[in-house]
């Protein structure tokens, strides 16, 4: 139990069938999973390391909602840590949070990146979002947490499609993508569909970008993709990154996608949430063959063309800036 233990977050809107999807998983390996659930009688089975978390925010210093501090989660996770280690061999190797049908997952990964124990212990996999074909449109289609739930996560896993007609369907996967063009989508009803593998890591690969941007919809939340064909400097782009993020963090829903570095010709694959940015994974060349570096931005209330002009002037004057010392050296 030394090596950090691998963690899922599971959310999805009222009525999704995340709760049955978590069944489904830990019907195959149940005393191997920690769970973390934010409503009583969610998942009724009889966990060996289950754990309750009374939703509940902590706002920081700035007031920041979108970088609130999750308290219960943080408490949860330390309880469900502590106790597998204490169990030793025994003890889980897997975790889930399963959020309740409200929550904005966001919160809940900034507690995970800004705690310095969390991330020593718990390592975040993926987070998967529930949407079911019956009520999936309309609810993407009134906005709110469920569009923020979809826009934030790795995977989406649509349920009741039985329930539904061919079209209805595909209508839904159309709407999914233009929120998160780079999301994994799954039918929860397919013959080969894994739940198992649903909630392991996606590793390091950096799916298929979209070759033009998706459309807005109606409730302002928008995808589209920075196409960096040029090495980037690191040192400089993080600079324009963070002060980006730090001041329309709230409205960049999530930002996901892979640089090449000037400084070794190598891709890099970088991931955030609002303010809070994953740590950067190192990758070597033949790992991308064949994906074009870029970045796929997914904003509430934020134009496209503020963030393409943002990176164009500072990069601009970046090289203003650089420019003397190249005459110094030459």
């Amino acid at each position: 139990m030394s090596e950090s233990i691998p963690l899922a977050i599971v959310t999805g809107f009222l009525g999704s069938g995340k709760t049955t999807l978590i069944r489904r998983h830990l019907a195959r390996r149940p005393d191997r999973v920690g769970v973390v659930v934010n409503e009583f009688g969610e998942i009724g089975l009889d966990q060996m390391f289950f754990v309750h978390a009374a939703e509940h925010l902590e706002l920081l210093a700035s007031g920041c909602l979108c970088c609130a501090r999750r308290a219960d989660i943080s408490r949860s996770l330390h309880q469900l840590v502590q106790r597998a280690r204490q169990e030793g061999a025994a003890g889980i190797d897997a975790a889930l949070i399963e959020t309740s049908g409200m929550a904005d997952p966001a919160p809940i990964i900034a507690t995970i990146l800004q705690d310095p124990w969390l991330r020593n212990n718990v390592r975040l996999t993926a987070v998967v979002a529930v949407l079911d074909a019956v009520n999936g449109i309309a609810s993407l289609a009134r906005g709110g947490e469920a569009v923020r739930q979809v826009a934030m996560a790795d995977r989406i896993v649509i349920t009741k499609s039985d329930l539904r007609d061919a079209a209805e369907r595909e209508a839904l996967e159309e709407a999914v993508r233009a929120l998160a063009p780079d999301a994994e989508i799954l039918d929860a009803q397919e013959p080969d569909f894994d739940v198992a593998a649903l909630l392991a890591s996606r590793g390091t690969a950096v799916s298929a970008m979209p070759s033009a941007p998706t459309p807005a919809t109606g409730h302002t939340t928008r995808s589209f993709v920075l196409r960096l064909d040029e090495a980037i400097d690191w040192p400089v782009f993080t600079v324009w990154l963070s002060a980006l993020l730090h001041r329309h963090g709230d409205r960049i829903l999530r930002v996901k996608g892979m640089v090449t570095l000037r400084s070794t010709g190598k891709p890099l694959v970088i991931h955030g949430v609002q303010h809070m940015m994953y740590p950067p994974v190192h990758l070597e060349p033949e790992a991308t063959a064949g994906q074009p570096p870029g970045l796929v931005f997914i904003t509430s209330g934020l134009e496209e063309t503020v963030i393409r002009q943002s990176l164009a002037r500072f990069l601009a004057a970046a090289a203003t800036a650089a420019a003397p010392s190249r005459v110094a050296e030459a």
